[in-house]
């Protein structure tokens, strides 16, 4: 029963290779093994570093306006949301969830632990979840999630999941905030929201307002090796619980991490001394 659940992972893409590779690989090493990964791609360069990923490739018009507009609202025109319209009419079935290529899913069990709250409840239930920034900023914020509060600047297109269903109930619009928007239309149709207090999705940067930067340290990039902040999430924590309110970290991932560099030293050494 478990293997029978379905999960769309729609990404857009656009020009960011070590963002995406990040996001595909958080995705694929999943231990969790049913899923699509959906990619819209609004330029041929993109088809390079897509090449041999196991995904689905939705080729978009790119939409682009030299003027910066602004709608009655103050929000700034941002035409590449309209991708996720073109990505969800993709999905056939299944449960949905963006995940953008500057993000990537926290830990290899996020899509475990969703089935589990998928079997708790059923396809008539909004699920929202925290996303976390480089500079450890979590949002929605715990007691936004306590109180069960969706607030404009403090939610995320990477934090909810809802089933196919209900994809043409809530369409993105051409502006910043659009994911509120979404949201906002998602809970006008489902009836049942629940509210997950954990960090399933880890942020890699700081708001680029569709400049499509990948996420390179800038002032690191003239270094004569390919460095990336991507490490640097190597020692930020994978996954945390509570207890009466106090967190816990677990300490796998690192020794697993610093094991595969003891083994690769090995392995350099020995074979400089063959």
């Amino acid at each position: 029963m478990t293997q029978k659940i379905l999960f769309n992972i729609l990404t857009r893409s656009s020009k960011r290779p070590i963002g995406f590779n990040k996001c595909h690989d958080s995705i694929k090493l999943q231990s969790y093994k049913k899923f699509k990964h959906y990619v819209s791609i609004d330029n041929q360069i993109d088809l390079e570093y897509l090449q041999g990923k196991d995904v689905i490739i939705v080729k978009i018009k790119k939409q682009c306006d030299s003027n910066v507009k602004y709608n009655e609202n103050g929000n700034r025109y941002a035409p590449y949301n309209l991708y996720c319209n073109e990505l969800l009419e993709q999905v056939q079935d299944g449960w949905i969830l963006f995940l953008d290529d500057d993000d990537n899913l926290l830990h290899n069990k996020v899509l475990k632990e969703l089935v589990k709250y998928i079997k708790k409840y059923d396809e008539d239930t909004l699920f929202i979840w925290q996303m976390r920034y480089p500079n450890g900023k979590v949002v929605p914020s715990n007691e936004l999630i306590k109180k069960r509060i969706i607030k404009i600047n403090n939610i995320g297109s990477p934090c909810f999941m809802f089933h196919f269903k209900y994809k043409d109930m809530a369409k993105w619009d051409s502006f910043k905030g659009s994911d509120f928007r979404f949201i906002n239309q998602l809970t006008k149709n489902i009836s049942k929201q629940v509210f997950i207090n954990k960090v399933f999705i880890q942020i890699n940067n700081f708001g680029d307002l569709g400049n499509k930067n990948d996420i390179i340290y800038p002032n690191l990039n003239k270094l004569p090796f390919a460095f990336n902040k991507n490490l640097l999430w190597y020692f930020i924590p994978k996954y945390h619980f509570k207890i009466f309110n106090i967190y816990f970290f677990s300490k796998i991932t690192y020794l697993n991490f610093f094991n595969k560099i003891i083994i690769k030293i090995k392995y350099i050494f020995n074979k400089s001394n063959s």
